[in-house]
Order: C-alpha cells, then sequence, then structure tokens
C-alpha cells in the first residue's frame, strides 16, 4: 500500500494508532466502492453495520425534516469515516451520506471491524472519543438547522423531525434506491386479482351478465397492457411512470384472472372450439377451478414483494408497532 493510502487513513482519528501492518491488512480485507454524484451510499433509517473510509471525492450527510427539505449537517472529504455509530450500537443509519462528484470508499466490513477493535483497544478508546465529539457536533448541529428561520421566536414555532413517518421511510428506503415503479406494479397486480375475484362472484351471485364481466376484464387487460408498454416508450416523467407501472400491473392481472378460466375450459371441456355437447357449459364452475391458481399467484408475489422491500417492510412494521403502543399508552394515561 501507498504512503499515501497509509497516510489518508490516519486523519481517521480511530485507525491514526495502528501501525503499518495493521493497516494494510485492515485495507487488503476491505471492498472498494465507487459511486457518481447523486448516489446514496448509505440512506437513513437502513439497516447496516459496514464502516466507510472515504479516500477519493467528497460527500454530504444529510437529514430530511418535515416538508422533505434536505438539511446538510456536514461535508465529508478524503480521509473522513462513516457508519461507525451503526457498527457500534447496531441500531439504523442515523443519517444519509450522498456523493457529490465521483467517490471512492473503502468499505470494512461488520465482522472485520469487530475484530479489529476486539485486538486493539485503542481503537475502541479512540473510536469512542470521536462518537462523543460527533454527538455533540451533530447535536448543535442539528439545533441550528431545524430552527425556523421564518417565525420570529424558534421556542414558539419547534420544527419536529419525522424520524418515525412511514413517508419518510418510503422516500428513503423505496422511492430513493428507484424501487417505487416495482413496488406499485405488483402491488396493483396482487389488489386486481383480489377486486376482480370479488367482482366476478358477486357477478354470479347476483347473476349480474358475468360472462359480460370477464370479457370486459379480459380485453381491459389487454388495453391497459398495450397502453402501459406504448406510454412507457413516449414519457419519462416520474408521475406518469408510476401511473404506467400501476396500468401494467392491472392489467398483467386481468389478462392472467381470464387465462386460467380459458385454460379450465380448455382442459374441463376436452376442445375449446368443439365442446362435447353432453357437458353443461357452467362458467361459474370453471372460474372456481382456477381459484387455487389465483391464490398461488397472490402468495408468490407477496412474497417476493416482501423480499424485494424486506428493509421498509422491517422498519414500517416497527414505526406501526411503537405508534400503537404509544396510543395505548395515551389512552390508559387519560382513563386513570
Amino acid at each position: 500500500m501507498s504512503a499515501a493510502r497509509l497516510d489518508l487513513l490516519r486523519k481517521v482519528e480511530f485507525l491514526a494508532p495502528l501501525d503499518d501492518d495493521t493497516l494494510e491488512e485492515l485495507v487488503a480485507r476491505a471492498r472498494v466502492a465507487r459511486y457518481r454524484a447523486g448516489d446514496r451510499i448509505v440512506c437513513e433509517l437502513e439497516a447496516g453495520a459496514d464502516v466507510f473510509l472515504l479516500t477519493r471525492g467528497e460527500a454530504e450527510v444529510i437529514v430530511e425534516p418535515r416538508g422533505g427539505a434536505r438539511r446538510v449537517l456536514l461535508t465529508l472529504s478524503p480521509g473522513s469515516a462513516f457508519g461507525e455509530m451503526a457498527s457500534l450500537t447496531g441500531e439504523l443509519r442515523s443519517a444519509t451520506v450522498m456523493a457529490t462528484g465521483d467517490v471512492e470508499v473503502l468499505v470494512i466490513h461488520d465482522a472485520d471491524f469487530d475484530r479489529l477493535r476486539e485486538r486493539r483497544p485503542e481503537v475502541a478508546v479512540a473510536l469512542l472519543r470521536t462518537l462523543g465529539k460527533r454527538l455533540v457536533d451533530a447535536d448543535r448541529a442539528i439545533a441550528v438547522l431545524l430552527t425556523d428561520d421564518v417565525a420570529a421566536p424558534a421556542a414558539a414555532t419547534p420544527v419536529h423531525v419525522q424520524r418515525g413517518s412511514i413517508r419518510r421511510v418510503w422516500r428513503e428506503l423505496v422511492v430513493s434506491r428507484h424501487r417505487d415503479l416495482a413496488f406499485l406494479t405488483l402491488a396493483s397486480f396482487v389488489l386486481t386479482l383480489v377486486v376482480v375475484r370479488l367482482t366476478v362472484y358477486l357477478a354470479f351471485r347476483l347473476d349480474v351478465v358475468p360472462r359480460g364481466v370477464l370479457r370486459a376484464a379480459y380485453m381491459t387487460g389487454f388495453a391497459l397492457l398495450f397502453f402501459s408498454a406504448a406510454a412507457a416508450l413516449l414519457t419519462f416523467r416520474p408521475l406518469a411512470r408510476k401511473l404506467i407501472a400501476i396500468a401494467y400491473g392491472i392489467g398483467v392481472a386481468l389478462i392472467f384472472n381470464e387465462l386460467g378460466v380459458t385454460l379450465a375450459f380448455d382442459i374441463f371441456y376436452k376442445d375449446i372450439h368443439t365442446p362435447d355437447p353432453g357437458l353443461a357449459f357452467d362458467v361459474e364452475r370453471l372460474y372456481r377451478r382456477t381459484e387455487p391458481l389465483r391464490a398461488i399467484a397472490i402468495g408468490l408475489v407477496v412474497l417476493i414483494q416482501a423480499a424485494y422491500l424486506r428493509q421498509f417492510y422491517r422498519r414500517a412494521w416497527f414505526i406501526a408497532k411503537t405508534s400503537v403502543r404509544r396510543m395505548i399508552a395515551r389512552a390508559s394515561r387519560k382513563a386513570g
């Protein structure tokens, strides 16, 4: 490892006490990651315990208070480190780190960082001093940044940070990672299958042209599929692309719903073009035969979405549980 790289690593306070051999071993086990301007290296409220060392470029540490306006807490330069707090506490990331240009970082795996602290107690001591200073600086910076500049006295109109907002978690863990379109497609697919099942059930029960309902759903599915495919080539606006993703999910669900009936008809009535005249044609019976297929499809899509957005759902579930507990505690205090 070059002398320049060693000097850069020694700018990190908790790595400064290490000798050359230990630093070289640490770097050899680390992973090099590169980012471009606007990329989020870590996101606030996400899980993770790896430690990052900035070796090239600059990055900003930001938070988002109410209203979604970004507030920059500090700017990181080569020789800066971040992620130590999550590595020590195991908690979620407390802020977002965004690259402001071409950035290169060394990613030290959490297990390697744990072993380093165990082998070299001076690293743990220096790390505690660093974190203590950072907490004091962060408290002061947040107090200044969250002051309402418009109102006269700051205490009269306090600014509340939405740390427990599901909407904010959605922005950080889904939208910022460009996963919202996939979520909308999968969610609209599942909801459409459920809604169309209820609609067809009511059509059979009330005898409101059930065949017409199935036919209309089938044709609507093809229309939405063609529309979404064509529109995706013509527009790049975020809102339009979200609507296209929803339309695509609905269209696929409607077609899938009707194809199940068609397959059942082909299997149980031998020939879709020349049905056996000895068999009574019962659309409702055909539709019911395909219910397990729809249930399996819904289950698979839900599992895929849950795995794809696992961090979002974990955080949203934590927020929901916390909110319910607070409501119960508040109601108990009032009742008492």
